[in-house]
């Protein structure tokens, strides 16, 4: 899906930039980011990192729940592990995996384990886990979101060949198997375990839990990588991105990425804090329900894209950090022809008028939980005035927002996903993974070819064909792509921005002075 229920934090209003301040700003700010990590030298072992993240009040323990804020994807990263990690360029670095392997046709792969893997109570990893997370996952009592992105494995062709290795034997051809079942969110628990003791393998385990407030993990001496200096990592909820943002100015906090863009200028003249920025690899999205009155006519839908003013979104939302998107959801390669959209008001009002929309008045529901996303729909709304339409902007609680997810008419999210899993949700027949309810015969035939082909070429080409379909009937206004923007104190060292998200998650690494 185009925004992952995850994550809030309301923002002020947007702000009048005139076009060259903003550039000046982006620029000078460009040149005080790292793209990369915080320096590794400097730090010792022990101590406690605390990190800032803006979550629900409402919160449970555990690999898997369908109950996620930001906490959730912080602290399950700390304790649980993937198969491998994603890397650019299509690249993977192994972690409870060592390999994986397949048969000509893609309709049978086998995957080796890492040897000398210990739970956090001792216990060996083996495939048993394994078997028994996926079982978990395709069973659809459970209706968890992972299910979407492996669905077209049959649980009943999950074999164990010995301790070490599992063979996935499938119904039809499967190319991208290695890429959906690494996905960060398929993570592996002991089987058998409850959910709130959280034993994983990870470089740190449970040590406290405070729904809705805290959570600290301890360093897992027994971790089969290389062993965390850190003696723990306090994981702290704050309601909002302007909370947060204070927190860490007060030093209450060493490091978040849910910052408030409007406080870096604060932030770049305050000693002691450094600012890392990602990938342009953020899309903070506005969505439209497209099997119901009035988006179920495309040139609705279009209408409101034609609507958008894509250059003042990037000034004024976004303080011109990143690039104009295009409608098209995924991280951007592999993209068709197709000129970049841009605002075209007497269009759109005639789009509106041929449909027979004239004069519409909707709600545009927001949690606000990202960077200039309460600002992004509050331009489209002054613009949609030019029109004849009214949009009614309605900012939400995250925990409210989310309990509709999937059934909301005209909403915003956001999308940090390589193309081949944004796809995967959205040929999905479930409302909480295809939450834009749109179904285009053409799109979902050549997903399935996508599916189909482990050739990257191949698989390039027809994402392009893909794309361009979206462009032209999507259901979803895109745009800009923007950098997950981190600040950290400069007492700390190693810091490594997720990939893709650009988010910090992973802490194994982390030094930070005494």
């Amino acid at each position: 899906m185009l925004s992952r229920p995850v994550g809030k934090g309301p923002r002020r209003g947007p702000r009048v930039l005139a076009p060259m301040v903003a550039a000046a700003m982006a620029v000078n700010f460009a040149a005080a980011c790292s793209t990369g990590s915080s320096e590794g030298a400097g730090g010792s072992s022990g101590g406690t990192l605390r990190v800032g993240v803006v979550a629900s009040t409402i919160s449970t323990l555990g690999a898997y729940s369908n109950l996620r804020s930001q906490d959730f994807y912080v602290r399950n990263a700390a304790m649980f592990e993937p198969l491998a990690h994603r890397a650019r360029g299509g690249t993977y670095q192994w972690a409870l995996a060592t390999g994986m392997t397949h048969n000509k046709d893609n309709t049978e792969w086998t995957v080796k384990l890492r040897p000398n893997v210990k739970f956090h109570d001792g216990s060996p990893f083996s495939a048993d886990d394994v078997i028994a997370v996926f079982q978990r996952i395709l069973d659809k009592k459970n209706a968890l979101i992972e299910r979407n992105y492996i669905d077209e494995i049959d649980p009943k062709g999950i074999e164990k060949v010995d301790d070490l290795t599992v063979k996935f034997k499938l119904p039809k051809p499967y190319g991208a198997f290695q890429f959906a079942v690494t996905n960060r969110t398929i993570i592996f628990d002991k089987k058998g375990s409850r959910p709130e003791q959280a034993i994983g393998t990870g470089p740190f385990m449970l040590s406290k839990f405070t729904p809705g407030r805290e959570t600290e993990v301890k360093r897992f001496d027994g971790y089969w990588g290389t062993k965390p200096k850190l003696d723990k990592v306090k994981v702290i909820s704050f309601k909002s991105v302007e909370a947060s943002t204070s927190a860490l100015i007060g030093r209450q906090i060493d490091a978040s990425s849910n910052i408030l863009q409007t406080s870096l200028p604060t932030i770049g003249k305050t000693p002691g804090l450094k600012v890392m920025k990602s990938d342009n690899v953020l899309k903070v999205s506005i969505n439209m329900r497209a099997d119901v009155p009035p988006f179920n006519d495309v040139r609705v839908r279009q209408a409101m894209q034609l609507t958008m003013n894509r250059k003042l979104a990037l000034t004024n939302a976004f303080d011109g950090i990143g690039v104009l998107a295009n409608d098209q959801m995924g991280i951007d390669t592999c993209l068709p022809d197709v000129p970049q959209r841009e605002q075209n008001l007497p269009q759109a009002k005639k789009l509106l008028a041929d449909a027979g929309r004239s004069n519409l008045k909707i709600d545009l529901e927001t949690a606000a939980n990202k960077p200039g996303m309460l600002q992004l729909v509050q331009i489209l709304a002054e613009d949609a005035k030019k029109i004849g339409v009214t949009i009614n902007v309605k900012k939400m609680e995250l925990g409210a927002y989310l309990e509709k997810w999937g059934k909301r008419t005209f909403y915003t999210g956001y999308d940090t996903r390589p193309y081949l899993e944004a796809v995967d949700e959205t040929i999905s027949t479930d409302d909480v993974f295809n939450h834009q309810h749109w179904h285009d015969p053409e799109f979902e035939s050549l997903a399935k070819q996508l599916y189909a082909t482990a050739d990257p070429q191949e698989q390039c080409e027809i994402q392009k064909k893909m794309r361009r379909i979206e462009y032209e009937r999507g259901a979803s206004l895109l745009a800009a792509s923007n950098p997950t923007i981190s600040v950290y104190s400069s007492k700390v060292h190693g810091l490594v921005p997720e990939y893709p998200s650009g988010n910090l998650y992973h802490f194994a690494g982390v030094t930070i002075d005494q």
